[in-house]
């Protein structure tokens, strides 16, 4: 609940005096490598391209793919995962330098798991699939902090369909433009509610 009326202040706060933001690009490909707290998802890469229909709404897909492994006191577990995802975005000008931003998506991906029963040596070993779909929501900013950095802070619910429960999460980007149609970004996510989970990626970001 905190959290929740944190982000409301942030917004009330930045209503204040609402016109369009021009300073922003929501046409774009990048690739985007990262890593979590995770050994399940020790690394992962992101192919994602986004296209404006028209000043306000736009759409976004990637594709990706993670791996990791881990050891447990009895089990060594390897584990390589690939799925793709589908939002559609939302967003208007709130400041001369401000969009909110409110996004809807759809995410699918696909583990394929090995486990080996360690005992001296491997004694047996087994293999699992599991597909998952996943659905989210988030609401955010998106704020231009000088001509080449900005700054996007969103809070996100998620939905994934063989989870006990939805949980939601914090999510902050700062990009640097490096040139007119190219930048450099950090994303940083993190649960809120539900299991401890952080998430750290780097990208690069070609605008058109």
């Amino acid at each position: 609940m905190k959290n929740k009326l944190f982000i409301i202040t942030i917004f009330l706060t930045l209503l204040g005096n609402a016109s369009n933001a021009e300073n922003f690009n929501y046409d774009y490909i990048e690739l985007k490598v990262g890593t979590t707290n995770s050994d399940a998802t020790e690394k992962e890469i992101y192919a994602v391209a986004s296209k404006s229909m028209n000043d306000n709404i736009s759409f976004r897909g990637g594709l990706y793919y993670f791996t990791g492994d881990w050891t447990t006191s009895s089990n060594y577990r390897e584990q390589d995962g690939k799925g793709f995802y589908l939002e559609s975005v939302f967003n208007t000008g709130i400041t001369s330098n401000t969009d909110l931003v409110i996004s809807a998506g759809y995410s699918f991906y696909s583990i394929e798991a090995a486990y080996s029963q360690i005992s001296g040596v491997v004694s047996s070993s087994s293999n699992t699939n599991v597909d998952t779909n996943i659905y989210s929501a988030s609401i955010g900013i998106k704020q231009k902090i000088t001509d080449s950095i900005e700054m996007e802070a969103h809070y996100r619910s998620i939905d994934v369909e063989k989870g006990t429960s939805s949980f939601t999460q914090g999510n902050l980007i700062l990009i640097n433009e490096l040139s007119e149609n190219t930048s450099i970004g950090i994303d940083y996510s993190w649960n809120i509610t539900l299991s401890d989970f952080n998430r750290t990626g780097l990208f690069i970001r070609r605008q058109f």
